[in-house]
């Protein structure tokens, strides 16, 4: 069994569907599956995304709830990523299973993603195939501290060190999920430069038509041919574009922090940009926008009584020393 799955929350499902349907033109051999993070919405006509719908607290895994106080929403997406994996290689017996954020779209069939899994455990892309450092953001020093690699994409297939590197990998993220810059953690990504010291068995893509996003675009030039194809430097098929920190909401901007690239400084990325916007839209991407996930709530809640509390006590201990100061001032 072949396995492609994507993680989110309702509130992502606009561009979710573009990317199964992306994947399904070129790959219909695999089942693809939207992991949910999030509860089911009765406004929500699941049947449309065209794959299977997995609820995170349907998988095998650390309480969901629990782990919903712990992280926040990204933060949980993450986490649970491991999990899935195992999930779909122990419960659905597949044999290599590939997973793509939501935010990303196939423009070509997978060729590099395909030999990495009939040759390794791990498939990966790096963030950046060459160096740059300059004033603007992010260059080859912003990168660093989130890892070297993109998780945004990862491929694995049945491995003897499988079921060890998922059950370290897995053990990490519920630890250590979190982003925190001064502590060196970002989500499930940062674990993943143990890779090439750690295991044996990878794979790691170096064609530039894989995972080209905005953090990479002053190594890559796009293209169309005469067949409508688009192309990376005039030389590489564009395999599939990571649309990260893009908001349908302010379409005139690629990214919340890229300071780098625009478009107009870079014409050749405006009509992808458009041509995926449209798409999310049409699919009720800026609706679902607005629907706040349910584990987002829950997280506030946790978040807002810890807050409360901690006023509490404070307010509490004050007046406990207040009283104790005036007892012994004499009058």
């Amino acid at each position: 069994m072949k396995v492609a799955f994507t993680l989110c929350s309702n509130n992502y499902l606009g561009a979710a569907k573009v990317l199964v349907d992306s994947f399904k033109l070129f790959h219909p051999e695999y089942n693809f599956f939207i992991g949910l993070v999030d509860k089911l919405n009765n406004q929500i006509d699941y049947s449309l995304y065209g794959c299977d719908i997995l609820l995170a607290e349907n998988i095998s895994m650390p309480d969901i709830n629990s782990l919903s106080e712990k992280f926040n929403i990204i933060e949980l997406n993450t986490t649970v990523k491991p999990f899935y994996f195992k999930h779909f290689f122990d419960n659905l017996q597949a044999n290599e299973v590939i997973y793509l954020d939501p935010d990303i779209q196939l423009f070509a069939r997978l060729d590099e993603v395909m030999y990495g899994l009939s040759t390794s455990m791990v498939t990966l892309t790096p963030h950046l195939l060459s160096p740059i450092d300059d004033e603007f953001g992010p260059n080859d020093r912003h990168i660093l501290p989130t890892g070297i690699f993109n998780l945004g994409f990862i491929a694995l297939s049945k491995h003897i060190q499988l079921s060890f590197f998922l059950d370290w990998w897995a053990d990490r993220c519920v630890k250590y999920g979190f982003r925190k810059d001064d502590e060196g953690l970002f989500y499930d990504q940062i674990w993943i430069n143990y890779i090439p010291a750690f295991f044996d068995s990878y794979y790691i893509i170096r064609d530039p038509g894989y995972n080209a996003a905005n953090w990479n675009l002053h190594e890559r030039l796009l293209t169309v041919d005469d067949k409508g194809n688009w192309l990376v430097n005039n030389k590489y098929k564009l395999a599939f574009f990571h649309f990260s920190h893009f908001n349908i909401n302010i379409p005139d901007r690629i990214s919340s922090y890229n300071t780098r690239i625009t478009f107009e400084n870079r014409q050749d990325i405006k009509p992808i940009f458009e041509q995926y916007r449209s798409k999310v839209v049409q699919n009720n991407g800026i609706e679902l926008k607005k629907i706040v996930p349910y584990y987002k709530i829950k997280n506030d809640e946790v978040k807002n009584k810890k807050i409360k509390d901690y006023y509490t006590f404070k307010r509490k201990l004050i007046n406990k020393v207040t009283g104790i100061l005036n007892s012994i001032v004499p009058d």
